[in-house]
């Protein structure tokens, strides 16, 4: 479920002290094999005799670590799994708008016509089993509602998802050179798409501004 956040307000962490409370955003969390590292925007300050808390934006997940499950070096902290997790309420897939700056793309190939076509789109926003793109006016035609599609790229990189792709929604709004699409999964995605989505944010915020 930790590898299901969304790749923008990941969730955060905070640790409540008789005085005070703490709160650090997460800005990326790394799910290994049997323990989690996250990364805050500032070095964590924690009295290490108080339990901490972890709330992650995937169906509202949330989880207690006491002293001796999590370390912390400047603005990392590890931790071991949670024995227990709960999600605080039921709540619809939270959907996760993308930096404005980002060049992120999809190549979707169509599936409702005749033959084959890869078409490259941008990504405006994603959540669990849906996605919201910008498509060429000169591809317009190809996404009428009810059209499927299957996703063969993620920015540049071959990787043929399992869900299929239909389209629900395309905006009213009027632009010259392209429209918006809302598409709906028929499975939720994989891991490794965000795993590369997170990959490709990264190199986009330390690339030279």
């Amino acid at each position: 479920m930790a590898r299901m956040a969304p790749i923008i307000g990941i969730g955060q962490i905070w640790q409540t002290l008789p005085h005070k409370r703490e709160v650090y955003q997460i800005t990326n969390l790394e799910v290994l094999t049997h323990a989690m590292i996250f990364h805050t925007t500032v070095p964590f300050d924690l009295e290490t005799d108080f339990p901490i808390y972890v709330q992650l934006n995937f169906k509202n997940l949330i989880f207690k670590l006491s002293p001796k499950e999590f370390r912390t070096h400047r603005n990392q902290m590890s931790c071991i799994f949670p024995k227990q997790a709960q999600a605080l309420e039921e709540r619809a897939l939270v959907r996760t708008k993308l930096p404005k700056k980002t060049s992120l793309h999809l190549t979707l190939r169509t599936l409702s016509t005749g033959s084959a076509l890869d078409i490259k789109v941008s990504i405006e926003n994603i959540s669990e089993s849906g996605l919201g793109i910008k498509v060429s006016r000169l591809n317009e035609e190809y996404f009428k509602r009810n059209s499927f599609f299957k996703i063969v790229q993620i920015c540049g990189r071959n990787l043929l998802e399992e869900t299929t792709l239909t389209v629900r929604h395309i905006s009213a709004k009027e632009h010259k050179s392209f429209i918006g699409v809302g598409l709906s999964g028929s499975l939720p995605f994989s891991d490794t798409l965000f795993a590369i989505l997170r990959e490709e944010i990264k190199k986009e915020r330390f690339a030279v501004i």
